[in-house]
């Protein structure tokens, strides 16, 4: 089994625990996570004011290829991913090499949809976010995969979401993923 690497792309505004449970759980399962400024400077600030600073940024790591692409949401955060070029052909070039792309919360409406990158695909997002864009199928459900895409609604499935994008990524180990959601106690897995 090779080691999957993934990164998670965050701009100013971002919400706090979205991210840190995705970041958290990617790494107990022993999934390499670079964490990616889109942003000028690693330090950021989050949706609710809690300075957390990146591994690095996505400018400097835009050649790198990785396993999976994370963005979570929060208004002011999805605003400043969706307004970044660089944010948009990062996402564009793991699409086309069929990499997971994996939005949470406002992420799968305010920056796949507004982009017209679900290209028709099933998604979820959070609360009427999807009235305002023709692309893709919204369902309202917790998680949504639809091809190479995950999406999850919001802050309170942080936790499913996060198994399932481990679970398609260690898609040779799952045991390892069902392990790590019952040593935590996490109740609500398997979906």
């Amino acid at each position: 089994m090779s080691e999957k690497h993934v990164a998670v792309l965050l701009a100013d505004g971002f919400e706090d625990a979205e991210a840190v449970v995705f970041i958290d759980i990617m790494r107990r399962l022993d999934i390499k996570v670079d964490v990616l400024s889109c942003m000028e400077s690693t330090v950021l600030n989050t949706y609710f004011g809690t300075r957390i600073s990146a591994d690095d940024t996505l400018k400097n790591c835009a050649a790198n290829t990785y396993d999976a692409v994370m963005m979570p949401g929060g208004p002011q955060g999805t605003d400043n991913l969706s307004a970044n070029p660089a944010v948009i052909e990062f996402l564009k070039r793991h699409i086309a090499q069929g990499k997971w792309i994996c939005a949470l919360c406002s992420s799968g409406a305010k920056v796949l949809a507004a982009h017209h990158l679900l290209q028709g695909r099933h998604y979820t997002t959070g609360d009427k976010l999807a009235d305002k864009f023709s692309d893709g199928e919204f369902q309202l459900k917790k998680v949504v995969v639809a091809d190479n895409f995950i999406t999850g609604r919001g802050l309170g499935v942080s936790f499913e979401f996060s198994f399932t994008v481990a679970k398609m990524l260690l898609a040779d180990n799952r045991a390892k993923v069902d392990h790590q959601a019952s040593h935590i106690y996490f109740d609500h897995w398997p979906l």
